[in-house]
């Protein structure tokens, strides 16, 4: 399976062959990569992948037509696409409709950064949520009005819990 990946505007091909527990890879564009690799899925969203020696946990939550993915170096915004597709090349399109967004890991609610009803932007911080002892912001995947809120700050949060609706 070919794939076309951008990250942070650099554009990549992950060709991914599948066979029994691992998979082999090669990845080509600004930076070039090629092994094996094995994913097991943890809990939901949550991936353990394993490329040779070294192991990685990563998060991943759709966003819109983007995944967020967050690993230990921190949090980026990726976009997946087929290959063999041309249509999608270049085009950004924010997501339509409402947009829930949620917890990517157990935390704690430090402080909530638009009331309901605010305008935002897309990219704007909209929570402040402490997990595993680092203050993470989760913001807007796209610009729109905050039309729920459903947590409150001093409250305790599981992974994949809804926080807040944009619309």
């Amino acid at each position: 399976m070919k794939l076309r990946i951008e990250v942070d505007g650099e554009e990549y091909t992950l060709d991914v062959r599948s066979g029994g527990g691992e998979s082999e890879y090669t990845l080509q564009g600004a930076h070039a990569a090629a092994g094996r690799a094995s994913v097991a899925r943890i809990a939901p969203g949550v991936f353990s992948i394993l490329l040779g020696t070294r192991s990685f946990t990563v998060r991943l939550s759709p966003r819109g037509e983007e995944l967020e993915v967050w690993t230990a170096a921190g949090r980026r915004f990726i976009s997946i696409s087929d290959a063999r597709d041309r249509s999608g090349r270049g085009k950004r399109v924010g997501p339509a409709g409402p947009v829930q967004l949620c917890a990517q890991m157990p935390g704690k609610v430090i402080k909530l950064l638009a009331p309901k009803g605010a305008a935002v932007e897309a990219g704007q911080g909209l929570i402040v949520v402490e997990a595993m002892k680092m203050q993470n912001e989760v913001k807007s995947p796209k610009a729109g009005i905050i039309s729920t809120i459903k947590v409150s700050e001093g409250e305790t949060v599981a992974a994949g819990q809804a926080l807040m609706v944009v619309e």
